[in-house]
């Protein structure tokens, strides 16, 4: 009652309460970061002026402001400033890496910004000392360069040592930045440029850090930090394979170089290149330089002399001519797509040139053509050769031919008229839609870009009225004028007086009116409107009535007395007395997991523990207290404190959400079926492991049915740190704030500018008479909400709908198809996401004119390649005129195939060490990535034994494809178990290609929630491979292109005898064995498969309602056991089924067949939901935690599942088979609690199976085949 109370007096207007701001140091619980704010700072700090925020995905910003905090390097020097750091030992080693962006750098003259890398001896605990200093390290922003500067005691002078090659600091600018501590000795590096300081430093540090000091603010990602203490007794160097031989400006190749460290255990190790540092080396100048090797305080000398060559360009070539070789007379050179490569010293790689690392001219004596500030003017029919000289080595040149028509610019011609041609004074020009067509003697028509024209308009233009004629010219022809083209422009009028801010228009009965805020404007018939003072107009207020409820007008008569009068309406109703509501509905939530309650001091929680409920792109489950209102006839403002007291692991598995919501419907009270709607809301969210958690505003639309699916969800962050305790109230401040309006919701923290969804009727898509309002949490959080502030208006006389301003479209045009091939028949493809023309040139021949190509489809051109060569490809893209974009310029692009065989009609040899130089034999193997690429249909990849470590997805492109009786190969070469490791970096194999066949290899450790390997394109066949030990599931069958269309997604692959366990993403809940689901097509077949010990499900064929049913898949002969556990014994979050076989609800046929599922955490075989499994011959479920079997769907939709021949037995769970009486039968025997029956009343026991003792691992025949034993081996009952 006292909340309801609360609430009511909330309708009343209050003053605004000032925002406490949120902790100067935002670092999670947990974290091996700590913050300090310390030194000279010039006050005392604050979350106003400084602030060190860890965000999501190993990010930080540090933030110095209001002229706060410094480095003066000059004499008496001091610091202070913002640091992230950890504590180190004088003793250890270690690596600190980052990438710095600056987000805000306010002055090019303050000498005491700075930002970077520091290493001090000393800090405070965030404490502002004037004068303060000591001794430190640091690499970064100092004197507004790019430096590395030092101090070795409080009474020493800073010494500075710029980076010559750096860019200066600027907001936007981004920074490459690391230290490494080897021994005494350190290496400084910032965007591969490195200093090494072997004897200089003489402190010993007990920080390692980020910094920021005085009027900046940088957000520094990637960060990096590991120590390396071993402690070698001496280190040796083998230069013998070791590159000594360099030219100006190349960088140190230490490939062939082997240091080895010994220690005191008389082992050795060989060393890695990151492990030690290498001082001596420059290549700025020509000369002799002697190397020095640093590991953990040990040094050596490499044996040998450096020779650094003085670079000579010796040889130029266009590799890619300019787009535009044809001109005609008055046009100017266009080198726009002209790509130039230089060879240096004679010999080596082709290096491509910037644009100040070469000139162009033309033949002096050549009067061809004129010169104005650089720009060449082609004046004279014929072949000109334009030079093209290096500005490095003069002496070297190369050059090209453009031809200048022999035709005379006749004719401008606007082909198009604008789209506007009406103005008023004062009003800017809208180019939209013109169109100039540029008509020659030898009746060649060219339409001319922005830039090749002038538009005038008589009569001083847009600035007076009247009737205006719009003219072109070109400097082309600068005589030649366009016929004209009427362009009217019109004084603007005042027509009326309009309220252009809104006051408060709903009252409370007996409340007194109050238009505070309102505003008053002329509007003029040009749109324009011009804010009218205070006592140029009369309001008369007499008709409004506050005891009695209904609308009322305020009539504002302006004293000009040409201009009619406006009406106001407002509204008086009852106080609005809301009646609070709960209830948890939607998918994964239960009773045990989400409660609500309402607390003695007033307050509520809202609890969804670990898996309770969820917020996805296209429906919920979640735990909501809330209210209902008329979505046609409210309008709302709820905020409330919030305080999060638990909210997403550490690892969050992106469904996670709190906060306050609007929505167009809800579910069932304490029905865990799935459930959509269009929804509203505030708060913490993410929307995907990958994506940045924080407070944001988001709207999920499209929603016409609670089973359907939606358009997606929008979102935009208002805080970018993770909501926590320490963070939220009342140990800071954090108000949510959502409010619906006649134009869509605004979302706000703190009082902050809010941001805006225009989406004005997404509350009343599912039904007219109802929105639900309030409070809600799902998957893993729990908020107390207090001081709850729910103010609710009159839509009808609310500020009326507000049109979205019209955003521009950017430009964007790509080449889509292969740069590597084995196959001269080449299909070139490209788009474009606006319409617009392309002509395309292979070389020097024009393949195609003037093409159109449609916004987002793809543009195919057939063509050919040159064999075991490269072929050039250019394209000029001219966006049409008449879209709305921000810019209209042309767009050139390059495109290079090149098309290579290799072992022409035998096998290809690849190895972990192999290279693109090999040849592709046993002797002399390619790398990987060049195998992938160029294999012919029907030819093999034969991978040497090793284990391939990698950094990037091996990348089977979409359009690298066999053919049907012609498949591509890649298999272990006899005898070979080659393993593909992607040492947790990248993501696995992408298989986008289509008809190739691989087999024999272990694909592991791909990086955290990415998959080992993901077939998206269609015929593959993966067999006799192992998956194990990957970030997310080991194999998926879905579509790699998110823009495929369903005739497009993956089908009639078959995985056949393969392996997937241990799979594990970092919130231990979604990493399957095997999943074709979400997008995967027809005929896909999984046979002969084994999946155990993953931590989420064995098999996951799930469907979601938002893309619609999957192709039915087969999975025969295989077996799924102890899901839901790792082998190390890490115990899973997730579902834990052997077979889960689908979700949401909907029917999809699929079959499973003569299959095992044991042991495994949850059930063994699952139709989560799928109301059309088929179960047949002979599936056998033994010991699975919570059942063996669960067909079962959502309340409402039709069954269709299909059973036969099933076995279902326990020796260790209680838990019964779930599935419809129906499917009883006499080859069914079902577990119903205490024994296992079929519908005759037969029983099985023990002696129906030859064993119940697991031989583990499973072994397999020489086919490949899985040998099952005695293990669950039937044995039927003799009657």
């Amino acid at each position: 009652m006292l909340l309801s109370l609360c609430l009511l007096f909330a309708m009343l207007p209050t003053a605004a309460l000032a925002a406490d701001p949120l902790p100067m140091i935002s670092i999670p619980s947990g974290s091996v970061w700590k913050g300090s704010v310390f030194g000279d700072l010039g006050g005392t700090p604050n979350s106003t002026n400084f602030g060190v925020t860890e965000k999501s995905g190993g990010s930080v910003t540090l933030m110095a402001k209001g002229g706060k905090g410094k480095i003066k390097t000059s004499s008496p020097s001091s610091e202070g400033l913002a640091y992230y750091y950890q504590e180190v030992s004088p003793q250890d080693n270690f690596e600190l890496k980052a990438k710095a962006t600056v987000d805000v750098w306010t002055s090019a003259t303050d000498a005491q910004q700075s930002f970077g890398i520091m290493l001090r001896n000393d800090i405070l605990d965030n404490l502002s000392q004037s004068g303060y200093s000591g001794e430190y390290l640091a690499a970064g922003a100092i004197d507004n360069r790019l430096q590395v500067f030092y101090k070795n005691s409080i009474t020493d002078a800073v010494a500075k040592n710029m980076f010559s090659d750096v860019t200066a600091p600027s907001g936007g600018q981004s920074y490459d930045i690391s230290i490494q501590k080897s021994g005494s000795v350190y290496k400084l590096t910032v965007n591969g440029e490195t200093q090494v300081l072997p004897q200089q430093i003489t402190s010993s540090f007990n920080y390692v850090g980020l910094f920021v000091a005085r009027n900046t603010t940088v957000t520094f990602t990637d960060v990096s930090f590991h120590k390396d203490n071993r402690a070698p007794s001496s280190i040796a160097v083998d230069a013998s394979a070791f590159k000594k031989s360099y030219f100006v400006g190349d960088s140190l190749d230490l490939s062939g170089l082997k240091v080895t460290a010994a220690f005191q255990d008389l082992h050795e190790e060989l060393l890695a290149a990151g492990d030690y540092i290498v001082d001596g080396f420059s290549s700025k100048t020509a000369g002799d330089h002697s190397l020095t090797i640093y590991y953990n305080g040990q040094s050596a000398a490499v044996p040998g002399t450096i020779h650094v060559a003085p670079r000579v360009v010796t040889a130029l070539d266009v590799q890619y001519m300019p787009a535009k070789t044809d001109y005609y007379p008055g046009d100017h050179l266009d080198t726009q797509g002209m790509i130039v490569q230089a060879q240096y010293n004679g010999g080596g790689d082709w290096a491509t040139l910037g644009s100040n690392e070469y000139t162009l001219s033309l033949p002096p004596t050549d009067a061809s053509y004129s010169v104005t500030t650089a720009t060449y003017t082609l004046t004279t029919p014929g072949v000109t050769t334009v030079t093209v000289r290096s500005t490095v080595t003069t002496d070297t040149y190369t050059s090209f031919d453009v031809n200048v028509n022999n035709a005379e610019l006749t004719t401008l011609e606007i082909t198009h008229a604008p789209n506007k041609t009406s103005y008023f004074v004062g009003d800017t020009f809208d180019q939209a839609g013109l169109v100039v067509t540029a008509r020659y003697s030898n009746g060649a028509s060219v339409k001319l870009l922005r830039s090749e024209y002038n538009v005038e308009l008589t009569d001083g233009g847009l600035a007076t009225p009247g009737a205006k004629s719009l003219t072109v010219k070109s400097y082309k022809k600068p005589s030649l004028v366009s016929a004209p083209v009427t362009i009217t422009v019109a004084t603007p009028a005042v027509t009326h007086v309009a309220v252009t801010t809104y006051p408060t228009t709903t009252f409370a009965v007996n409340q007194e009116i109050d238009l505070t805020g309102m505003k008053v404007s002329a509007v003029y018939d040009n749109k324009t409107k011009a804010e009218l003072a205070a006592s140029e107009y009369d309001v008369d207020t007499t008709a409004y009535n506050k005891s009695q409820p209904g609308t009322y007008y305020v009539v504002i008569t302006p004293h000009n007395t040409a201009l009619p009068a406006v009406q106001l309406p407002v509204t008086v109703k009852a106080a609005y007395v809301p009646e609070w509501k709960s209830i948890r509905f939607g998918q994964s939530t239960s009773d045990a997991n989400n409660k609500i309650e309402v607390l003695s001091d007033t307050s509520v929680r809202l609890t969804a523990l670990e898996g309770g409920g969820k917020v996805t792109g296209d429906h919920d489950g979640i735990s909501f207290y809330y209210v209902e209102l008329d979505p046609t006839k409210d309008n709302f403002t709820l905020s409330a404190n919030i305080k999060v007291t638990a909210f997403a692991k550490d690892q969050y598995d992106g469904q996670e959400s709190f906060g306050i919501m609007a929505r167009d419907a809800i579910g069932t009270a304490g029905d865990s079926s799935i459930f959509a709607s269009n929804i509203a809301a505030v708060g913490g969210y993410s929307g995907g492991t990958t994506k940045p958690i924080g407070t944001q505003l988001f709207i999920r639309t499209g929603v016409d049915a609670p089973n359907a699916g939606s358009a997606g969800v929008q979102s935009k962050m208002l805080s970018s740190v993770r909501p926590t305790t320490s963070n939220t109230y009342p140990a800071a401040n954090y108000k949510l704030t959502l409010t619906k309006t006649n134009s869509g919701f605004t979302g706000s923290l703190n009082g902050s500018e809010p941001v805006k969804f225009y989406a004005p009727d997404i509350m009343s898509v599912q039904g007219t008479d109802t929105m639900y309002v309030g409070f809600y949490t799902a998957r893993l959080a729990t908020i107390e909400v207090s001081d709850i502030d729910l103010k609710v208006s009159a839509a009808a006389t609310d500020a009326p709908i507000e049109m979205p301003p019209a955003d521009p479209t950017a430009p964007v045009f790509r080449f889509t198809s292969l740069t590597r091939t084995s196959n001269p028949i080449y299909n070139l493809t490209m788009n474009a996401n606006v319409a617009g023309k392309v002509t395309i040139k292979q070389g020097a021949s024009v393949l195609g004119s003037e093409l159109a190509m449609t916004a987002g489809t793809t543009l195919t051109v057939p063509t050919t390649v040159t064999a075991n060569t490269y072929t050039n490809f250019s394209a000029v893209f001219v966006p049409d005129d008449a879209q709305y974009l921000t810019s209209y310029d042309k767009i050139v692009q390059n495109h290079t195939v090149t098309m290579k065989t290799f072992a022409v009609g035998g096998d290809i040899y690849a190895a972990w060490n192999g290279t693109s130089d090999g040849d592709g034999t046993a002797e002399h193997p390619l790398d990987l990535d060049t195998a992938i690429d160029y294999v012919a249909a029907g030819q093999k990849i034969l991978l040497l034994d090793g284990r391939y470590e990698r950094s990037t997805k091996l990348d089977i492109k979409k359009g690298n494809d066999g053919a049907a009786g012609a498949y591509k190969y890649l298999v272990a070469a006899p005898g070979a178990k080659p393993i593909l490791d992607f040492a947790k970096k990248s993501e696995g194999v992408v298989l986008s290609g289509s008809y190739w066949h691989v087999k024999g290899i272990d694909v592991t450790r791909s990086a955290s929630n990415t998959k080992g390997f993901t077939i998206g394109g269609s015929n593959n066949i993966v067999e006799g491979s192992r998956f194990y030990a990957n970030g997310d599931t080991g194999l998926q069958i879905s579509r790699t292109d998110e823009s495929a269309p369903r005739a497009e997604w993956p089908s009639n692959n078959l995985i056949l005898n393969c392996e997937s366990f241990d799979n594990v993403d970092p919130s231990n809940n979604n990493a399957d064995g095997f999943a074709a689901k979400l997008t995967a097509g027809t005929g896909n077949i999984f046979r002969g498969d084994i999946s155990h010990n993953n931590i989420d499900d064995g098999w996951d064929l799930y469907t979601k309602a938002g893309t619609g049913a999957i192709g039915a898949v087969l999975i025969e002969d295989s077996i799924a056991y102890n899901n839901g556990v790792l082998t190390d014994g890490t115990v899973g979050a997730g579902d834990k089924n052997g077979f889960k076989l689908g979700g949401e609800g909907i029917h999809v046929p699929h079959m499973i067949r003569n299959s095992i599922a044991f042991g495994n955490g949850a059930y063994g075989f699952s139709s989560n939901s799928n109301p059309g499994v088929r179960v047949e011959a002979t599936n056998i479920g033994f010991n699975n935690a919570k059942g063996n079997l669960n067909l079962t769907s959502y309340t409402g939709i039709t069954l269709d599942f299909a059973l036969d021949g099933f076995l279902s037995y326990q020796k260790n769970y209680t838990a019964k088979d779930n599935y419809p009486a129906s499917l009883n039968s006499a080859t069914n025997y079902m577990w119903n609690g205490t024994k296992s029956v079929n519908k005759l009343g037969q029983q099985l026991s023990d002696a129906n199976f030859a064993s119940l003792t697991p031989v583990l691992p499973y072994e397999r025949d020489a086919s490949g085949a899985i040998v099952k034993g005695h293990f669950l081996r039937y044995i039927p009952t003799v009657v």
